[in-house]
C-alpha cells in the first residue's frame, strides 16, 4: 500500500470512528460537559500541533520556551497528522512550487476531495532541513511517530475509551480545516495564487486566513490585517516564546 492510500485509510477510519462513536457516546448517556472537555482538549492539542508543524518546524518563525516545546511535540503526536520530517519537507515543497504542477497539493489539479483523501504528490526536490534535524527531540518523535501515537491512544483508552473516539473526531475536524485552508487559501482551486479566508473560517484556522500574506512573508509571525486577525500569531504564540 503506497503512502497516499495509507493516508486515505487513516482519514476514512477516523471519520468512521467519529460518525459511529460520537452518537454512541450520547446514546449511552455521556454528558455534554465531558464532551465539551474532550473537544477543548482536542482544540488545544490541535492548535499546538499545527503551530509546531507549520510555524515552528517548517518556517522557524520563533524559538519556544521549554514547556511550550514539549507541549507542541505532544500536540503533534496527539493530532495524528504524521511524521514531522515528512510534513515539513512536503510543506517546503508547497511553498517553492505553490499552484504549479510540482506543488504537493495544488488545488487546481487535485480539488478538495482528493486533498481531503490525502492524495498529495510526493515531492522530489532537495530542501535543506538542517535546523529541523538539529532538534533531536523532534527527530526522535518523528522516527517513532506511530509508536508514540499508539502509546498515547492506549493512555487515552485507560482514562476513558471515549477519549479515543474524540481523538478521532479531533483529527477529523483538524484535517478538514487544514485541507480547506490549502484549498480556499489558494482561490478554491480557481485563481492559481494564494488568497484570503475571512470570518469564522479564519478563526477556525487560528487566524491563518491571510494566506496571501504568509506566502509573501513566511517568517512573519503575526499575519494580521484590518478585519482579519491572526489570533495565533498575535495572542497564542507570544505565550510560547522563550524569554
Amino acid at each position: 500500500m503506497n503512502y497516499q492510500y495509507k493516508v486515505t485509510f487513516k482519514v476514512l477510519l477516523m471519520l468512521a470512528i467519529t460518525l459511529i462513536g460520537i452518537p454512541a457516546y450520547f446514546i449511552m448517556g455521556g454528558s455534554i460537559q465531558m464532551a465539551i472537555v474532550f473537544t477543548l482538549y482536542g482544540i488545544i492539542t490541535n492548535a499546538l500541533g499545527q503551530i509546531a508543524y507549520h510555524r515552528w518546524l517548517a518556517h522557524d518563525q520563533f524559538v519556544p520556551n521549554i514547556v511550550a516545546r514539549y507541549a507542541m511535540i505532544f500536540g503533534t503526536i496527539v493530532c495524528g497528522n504524521g511524521n514531522h520530517i515528512h510534513n515539513v519537507y512536503a510543506h517546503l515543497n508547497h511553498h517553492k512550487y505553490a499552484d504549479t504542477d510540482k506543488d504537493t497539493h495544488n488545488p487546481q489539479e487535485l480539488g478538495f476531495l482528493k486533498m481531503w483523501l490525502g492524495w498529495y504528490k510526493t515531492p522530489t526536490d532537495y530542501f535543506s532541513m538542517r535546523k529541523l534535524l538539529q532538534k533531536r527531540d523532534v527527530v526522535f518523535a518523528s522516527k517513532n511517530y506511530w509508536k508514540l501515537y499508539a502509546v498515547i491512544s492506549v493512555l487515552h483508552f485507560l482514562i476513558t475509551p471515549w477519549l479515543v473516539v474524540w481523538q478521532a473526531f479531533n483529527f477529523t475536524h483538524m484535517w478538514i480545516g487544514l485541507n480547506w485552508l490549502n484549498y480556499a487559501g489558494h482561490g478554491h482551486g480557481k485563481t492559481g495564487e494564494p488568497s484570503k479566508i475571512t470570518g469564522f473560517l479564519n478563526h477556525w484556522m487560528m487566524g491563518e486566513g491571510n494566506h496571501d500574506v504568509h506566502h509573501k512573508s513566511v517568517k512573519k509571525l503575526d499575519m494580521s490585517e484590518p478585519g482579519n486577525v491572526d489570533w495565533a500569531g498575535r495572542y497564542l504564540i507570544p505565550m510560547l516564546l522563550a524569554k
